[in-house]
């Protein structure tokens, strides 16, 4: 019944439009793309305060044992970081992710390239100050210049991954879908971290399936990227022994560790072990790979499952938002501390997260009643 009123909702008085919108708000689907939007949110704010170069696990323990509560900022702001130092303040992981809403909100689904390209075209010359144009230059710059401009001299940076959830939900129980959008959205960076993205779409897409389950939603994330890798690439491909797929490989492994180990500690260990580490701090699999295995190891519970990727340390903030955003998805925002919701929403005025979700969920219910018409229609040719 809330279905039909939603279509219709443009028709009704004020009030009944409020009922509409508590309806939504009632619905399984919506509570996942709320859990989805703001569990991402969480994870970024928890461990944006102790996010860099400088942080170690150990270092971390020794000065303020195990993070699980949200804490105020000691660093200045900056264009990749943090807008505002109070506690719970996202960072620009959660910002890029808004952005990309506006495109879907835009596009009324899914989005093209060239419509998140006009978001922050529009971004960018309608920025309220400096940190706001900062943020945004690098991608608004390569979505003018395309192949000519290199983000970050052409590193695998996770500047796609960090924000791209909201391209799963709308893709929502639809993994192979998700994966191809995915990898055509994120021109925001290069090489295998466009894969590394595409996967974790697939995932956040497997999250929203009331059937799906720990292990689904990690095959989907595999299985979308090799039906697309048998795709485009040659029938001999697969034999070449030097062929090196760093998203897959450091998966496999990562995954068998956190099956196999006693506690998140010993996960972090292992993987710092495990996977490899060079010049580059902001890398495309390691915000993969991470997230997924303290996903596994945690049994899908949101507190642990952040407080482990805030707990080790290097772009901690960026592997908390991701694992935060992929729980949220799996299990709803019911699941997700409302202390910790209450102060990311105060910290953060600049976006009504609970509005934003509302929006994203009539466009889900819309586009899915267009394919049913869609699917009918075919139906009748049968």
């Amino acid at each position: 019944m809330a279905t039909r009123i939603l279509v219709q909702r443009s028709a009704h008085p004020t009030g009944e439009i409020e009922q509409v919108m508590d309806s939504i708000q009632e619905t399984s689907l919506f509570k996942k793309v709320y859990g989805c939007m703001i569990g991402g949110a969480i994870g970024d704010a928890l461990g944006g305060p102790v996010e860099g170069r400088e942080w170690t696990p150990e270092s971390i323990r020794e000065s303020y044992g195990e993070i699980d509560w949200l804490m105020p900022y000691e660093r200045p702001v900056g264009y990749h970081a943090h807008f505002h130092k109070g506690a719970g303040a996202y960072t620009d992981d959660t910002r890029m992710k808004h952005l990309l809403c506006e495109a879907i909100v835009d596009a009324g689904g899914m989005p093209r390239a060239g419509e998140l390209g006009h978001v922050l075209a529009r971004a960018y010359h309608h920025a309220q100050d400096e940190l706001h144009e900062g943020l945004i230059e690098e991608y608004y710059l390569k979505a003018i210049w395309g192949r000519d401009k290199m983000i970050y001299s052409g590193e695998p940076t996770n500047g796609a991954i960090m924000s791209n959830s909201p391209i799963g939900l709308i893709a929502a129980c639809r993994p192979h879908e998700a994966y191809q959008a995915g990898f055509d959205l994120a021109f925001l960076t290069d090489g295998y971290a466009k894969t590394a993205s595409a996967m974790m779409v697939a995932a956040i897409a497997e999250a929203m399936n009331p059937a799906a389950s720990i292990d689904s939603i990690v095959d989907a994330a595999r299985k979308s990227h090799l039906a697309f890798a048998a795709r485009r690439e040659g029938p001999r491909w697969g034999d070449l022994e030097w062929k090196y797929d760093p998203n897959l490989d450091f998966l496999d492994q990562s995954i068998e560790i956190a099956k196999s180990a006693d506690n998140y500690v010993e996960v972090q260990k292992r993987l710092y072990e495990t996977l490899e580490w060079g010049h580059l701090f902001s890398e495309a699999t390691h915000t993969l790979v991470v997230p997924l295995a303290m996903f596994v190891h945690c049994a899908a519970d949101f507190r642990q499952s952040v407080v482990a990727c805030v707990m080790y340390a290097r772009d901690n903030d960026s592997y908390a938002s991701v694992v935060g955003a992929l729980v949220g998805a799996y299990h709803g925002v019911d699941a997700i501390p409302a202390d910790w919701i209450q102060t990311v929403i105060d910290a953060n005025p600049e976006t009504d997260m609970l509005d934003l979700s509302i929006k994203l969920t009539q466009i889900i219910i819309d586009n899915h009643q267009q394919n049913m018409q869609s699917a009918e229609a075919l139906a009748s040719l049968l």
